[in-house]
């Protein structure tokens, strides 16, 4: 990176843009998100308390000669929604954005694509922050009534991450796209760490109910991010009034240039590329990992490893944070050795994407063999090594995905993330089925089976994987006076 134009600077316009992206995955993620902690606080748990429920207590558990963990007596929340839903209405409300997330995922990349991530992503946010504004007085007025609002919200949310994408193709060079995916993507792990604790502070606030309050609080923050986005960024540099003439001038030899016209998609060599297949499989395989960790984690842990509440909700918050470190530290690797030319660009996302597939089933194999009810720190040690393995898929098929068709990133990042979310799908019904059939060592099974796909979609994109434009992509691209990698060679000896 030259000097004159520094990444990681209060006057590096393409970092603030970063920023507001990851702002806008925030508060979108905690926007949906803010249902899971609020829901507690709005509904009166105690129409509905089952007295068979016997697995409650952990050491209602039969042991087979594990240590007894008894829990610890907690005081009982002081406050007490007013709602009542049974446990299955709320168990189904979870599912509702996914059903409105589903079939606008594979529209809202062709969108962006053809018309710009500015204004779609920016509408998406808007729907959001409505549902969000309206909703306690549509969850006092009726169930059904909210859960069409979650169904619209999670129509809304489909269009943020492939917006947010399509704008980081036009923003950031090659040798910046790793750490700046890195970067804006963290808001997710942010939304999911901090959205549960603020909502339980909010709960207990003695002002318009308390819950409301985390609702309208996400839908303020959304709302600031829209007067940013509105004012400040733009879907290119070429268009931004607030860009020095020199990072201008050095974004525009380094990134995509979009048409005025509309781009017409093209299909069949999006869907006959093996490139965007190596990627489309990563994407399904770590998708499958994803879901069972975050659905079925705690559960493990309750059964395998006997642990109570508190202890568990210790373990299962160890990955994210380790993802979150992991992400932005293999991230500022892979730029580094792509900017150095050390490597090639498809060489960088090889490489990481092996340590992400290759990593993540060592880890996930272990955590089904090695820990027990008598050695439960092991698994602490193996979730820390699988948050930063996994991560390895940022600067792998992710950095891919950004780079092997620039004019087509949004419509990439649907077809992506529709696959993420039929993996995601098929990993509730796999456990469900072991679950159901009643074998032995039922997560050894699961998790094997997830382990396995990843040994295959690592074999995959290392023959097929790219980090480069692919051939039927490079007519799309404005030609330059300096190739790319010439370009990031001389900022490599001008910063030296």
């Amino acid at each position: 990176m030259t000097a004159a134009h520094p990444l990681w600077s209060w006057r590096s316009t393409r970092l603030k843009v970063a920023l507001a992206i990851l702002l806008a995955i925030y508060s979108t993620v905690s926007m949906r998100a803010s249902l899971s902690m609020s829901i507690i606080c709005m509904v009166n748990s105690t129409s509905y308390i089952n007295t068979d429920d016997v697995t409650a207590n952990v050491s209602t558990l039969p042991t087979d000669g594990c240590p007894a963990r008894e829990e610890s007596k907690s005081s009982e929340l002081s406050y007490e929604g007013t709602i009542d839903w049974s446990p299955s209405r709320q168990s189904t409300l979870f599912s509702a954005t996914y059903y409105g997330t589903l079939p606008t995922m594979l529209l809202s990349g062709p969108l962006a694509d053809k018309f710009g991530p500015k204004r779609i992503l920016a509408g998406a946010v808007s729907f959001l922050v409505l549902m969000s504004i309206a909703a306690p007085s549509l969850a006092r007025l009726d169930y059904w009534v909210f859960y069409v609002s979650r169904v619209i919200l999670g129509m809304a949310e489909g269009f943020v991450q492939p917006s947010a994408n399509a704008m980081g193709v036009r923003w950031f060079p090659p040798s910046e796209k790793s750490s700046m995916a890195a970067l804006y993507s963290s808001g997710i792990q942010i939304a999911a760490g901090s959205s549960n604790l603020i909502g339980s502070l909010l709960c207990g606030v003695n002002f318009l109910g308390g819950w409301p309050l985390i609702f309208y609080l996400f839908a303020l923050i959304g709302t600031l991010w829209l007067v940013i986005w509105l004012f400040f960024v733009t879907d290119h540099p070429s268009q931004n009034k607030c860009i020095t003439e020199e990072e201008k001038e050095y974004l525009e030899k380094r990134v995509v240039m979009k048409s005025k016209e509309p781009v017409s998609i093209p299909w069949i060599n999006l869907l006959t590329s093996r490139e965007v297949h190596a990627c489309l499989l990563c994407s399904f395989t770590l998708s499958f990992l994803v879901s069972v960790n975050q659905n079925f984690l705690p559960r493990y842990f309750k059964e395998e490893l006997r642990l109570p509440i508190a202890m568990n909700g210790l373990f299962t918050v160890v990955p994210f944070l380790s993802q979150l470190i992991g992400k932005n530290g293999l991230a500022r690797i892979a730029d580094h050795l792509k900017a150095s030319g050390k490597m090639s660009p498809t060489a960088v996302v090889k490489l990481f994407q092996a340590i992400a597939s290759f990593g993540t089933f060592i880890a996930i194999l272990s955590l089904a063999l090695l820990p027990s009810c008598h050695r439960p720190w092991i698994a602490i040690v193996i979730m820390i090594c699988y948050g930063i393995v996994f991560a390895g898929g940022t600067p792998g098929f992710m950095t891919s995905l950004l780079c092997i068709a620039p004019a087509y990133t949004g419509t990439l990042f649907s077809l992506s993330m529709t696959c993420g979310q039929i993996s995601c799908v098929l990993a509730t019904y796999v456990v469900a089925f072991v679950t159901e059939q009643g074998w032995p060592h039922k997560w050894l099974i699961v998790y094997s089976f997830g382990a396995t796909i990843q040994l295959i979609s690592g074999v995959f994109f290392l023959i097929f994987g790219s980090g480069e434009p692919a051939e039927w992509t490079k007519h799309e691209i404005e030609q330059k006076k300096e190739p790319v990698n010439e370009i990031l060679l001389n900022d490599v000896k001008i910063a030296k």
